[in-house]
């Protein structure tokens, strides 16, 4: 058998033992000088201070490293708030922001309304606001939001401020269609305003889309000339007498030509208008 001792591992535990017992002796040592380095005896709390230096460091960076990771935390959590509180802000503007555009449109359609009011003061009207309008590409109509509870009926003259929209073709107890001049259905007998002579204004399949309307029956020997002003004639029972209807923009053929014929642009942009007014005396 073999009795030989290991005399190296032997000297390797008690060199850790060493090792182990003078890192925990200086650890005891610094920790009681960190607690008596505000010692009344100045040498104690010298030595202290000194001994106690690595520690007050690594205390100094932790406490540091702390209060920046705390700092950072408080910054996170304040810009959250910030954020939340300008989200909120905006979208207080935004509801403010409608609410004054929808005080701008009612008085811009209050507005509108007088105007048309004081322009015909000397008939009966009743008020209507455009709520659908017909998009194909036979008709040109609209619906407005008066019917027979505001006395509206078949054939009544339909006006804006600056002249004749068209008629009512349809009517219900709440609402009413408009056929407007722009549909190829559309007859208006007018007055052509430098020469005092008759024609008739029509709307066209083929104008509609351009907002364009065709003067024809001309009489042939009628001067006519663009810029010329129409104006309803009172002929028949649906329009009353010079109501605006529109201006020639351009004429075709020549004087003493039957087929002469000129093109029209309304009064009334009708399709930018969104309210009406129904003549209903």
């Amino acid at each position: 058998m073999d009795y030989r001792y290991d005399f190296s591992n032997n000297k390797e535990r008690n060199r850790k033992k060493i090792i182990f017992i003078v890192i925990f002796s200086i650890l005891v040592i610094m920790f009681v000088a960190f607690f008596f380095r505000n010692s009344n005896n100045k040498l104690v709390s010298s030595i202290s201070s000194v001994v106690s230096s690595p520690i007050n460091w690594v205390y100094s960076i932790f406490n540091k490293t702390s209060n920046g990771i705390s700092d950072s935390f408080t910054n996170v959590d304040e810009l959250r708030a910030e954020n939340e509180r300008l989200s909120q802000e905006n979208e207080q503007l935004k509801l403010e922001i409608l609410e004054s555009q929808k005080i701008l449109d009612e008085n811009a359609t209050l507005k509108q309304m007088l105007n048309i009011q004081k322009e015909y003061q000397h008939f009966k009207l009743v008020m209507g606001n455009i709520i659908y309008r017909e998009h194909d590409n036979w008709t040109q109509t609209f619906t407005i939001n008066v019917g027979k509870n505001d006395g509206i009926e078949l054939n009544q003259t339909v006006v804006h401020e600056k002249g004749l929209v068209g008629y009512i073709s349809g009517v219900t107890d709440n609402t009413a269609v408009v056929t407007t001049l722009l549909d190829p259905s559309s007859s208006v007998s007018v007055n052509i305003s430098t020469v005092n002579e008759p024609a008739v204004v029509n709307g066209d399949l083929e104008l509609k889309s351009q907002n364009k309307l065709k003067l024809t029956y001309i009489p042939l020997d009628t001067e006519i000339a663009v810029s010329d002003m129409l104006y309803t004639s009172g002929i028949g029972l649906m329009y009353p007498s010079s109501i605006p209807v529109g201006k020639i923009i351009s004429i075709v053929n020549n004087k003493n030509d039957v087929n002469r014929y000129a093109l029209v642009e309304p009064s009334v942009d009708i399709s930018k208008i969104s309210e009406v007014a129904v003549i209903i005396n």
